[in-house]
């Protein structure tokens, strides 16, 4: 290999880490921000559980959910994933479990209708032949996720009204213990509030319990609206950090394999330079011994 082609490959390798590194740094960036967001969201969370508290305490949780009442099971499955790659087996994970659930709920593919979180994880879905009721693009940016989770809702509502769905498990990554990345799954349907009908019995903080015009079942059903939007943007956002978390380890390994290349292309080019050195170095010598012989 000569001297220009090595230049020429150690150039482009220097290119390709300081793209590497950047991309790491942008995902590392970002995975701050959604851990900042996870914190807002919890405060949201408890705010609607002492909302819940206080309905508890005024004896307004119903017994029962209307989405309940249908004794004939329809399944609905909403899959996280991503529009960007870089991220090794983020999304075919996200399929696999979903075919796994499938398979121990003893259901068929057809029996179940399909919301999507992201491009790419939408084209693995379609090639998998589920069907697809809905499929939405996941942004990057923290601003857009409660108007995402919000447009979730009222599809959800729709399909729930349209297809009589009672059954919604949601699929998704998270980040656990800051090291790690887990696939998890949770059923947003049936409603599990019989935690909530136990606040029944939790002493409220004052001696005033809020208070509220409208009725019992008008404000459960905000509250529970809103807990699932809550829990949707949650599921988001960890989507969206364990992302980044993989694209960032994803972008530290290529760095280190970069560094590896560059390390034995920086070698070969002074390997080669030396031995272009010693060529010239004995052509000038065999130069000045030719000389001498003539005089």
């Amino acid at each position: 290999m000569t001297i220009d082609v090595l230049q020429r490959k150690i150039k482009t390798t220097n290119d390709l880490r300081d793209i590497v590194t950047t991309m790491k740094t942008m995902s590392s960036a970002s995975i701050g921000q959604y851990e900042r967001a996870a914190k807002v969201l919890e405060k949201y969370r408890q705010n609607i559980q002492n909302a819940f508290h206080a309905l508890a305490l005024q004896d307004g949780l119903p017994t029962i959910i209307s989405h309940q009442q249908n004794s004939i099971k329809r399944y609905l499955f909403l899959m996280i994933g991503s529009d960007n790659g870089m991220v090794g087996k983020f999304n075919k994970e996200i399929v696999e479990l979903a075919d796994a659930e499938i398979k121990n709920r003893h259901l068929s593919k057809k029996d179940v209708l399909l919301i999507t979180v992201g491009r790419r994880i939408a084209t693995l879905a379609e090639q998998a032949k589920y069907n697809i009721y809905a499929g939405y693009g996941v942004s990057n940016s923290v601003k857009v996720i409660n108007s995402l989770a919000e447009s979730l809702i009222l599809k959800l509502d729709k399909v729930l009204r349209q297809e009589r769905i009672n059954h919604v498990t949601v699929f998704y990554h998270q980040r656990m213990n800051n090291m790690t990345v887990s696939i998890k799954q949770q059923d947003v349907l049936p409603f599990d509030f019989s935690r909530y009908r136990k606040l029944k019995n939790k002493a409220w903080g004052t001696n005033n319990i809020p208070q509220t015009d409208i009725s019992s079942e008008q404000l459960f059903t905000a509250l529970m609206n809103e807990i699932i939007m809550i829990g949707l943007a949650e599921k988001l956002n960890a989507s969206l950090a364990a992302e980044h978390f993989v694209r960032m380890t994803n972008m530290q390994n290529a760095e280190k394999n970069i560094d590896e290349n560059l390390e034995q292309l920086n070698l070969a080019y002074q390997q080669q330079r030396q031995e272009e050195i010693t060529d010239e170095l004995i052509d000038v010598v065999s130069g000045a011994e030719a000389l001498k012989k003539k005089v």
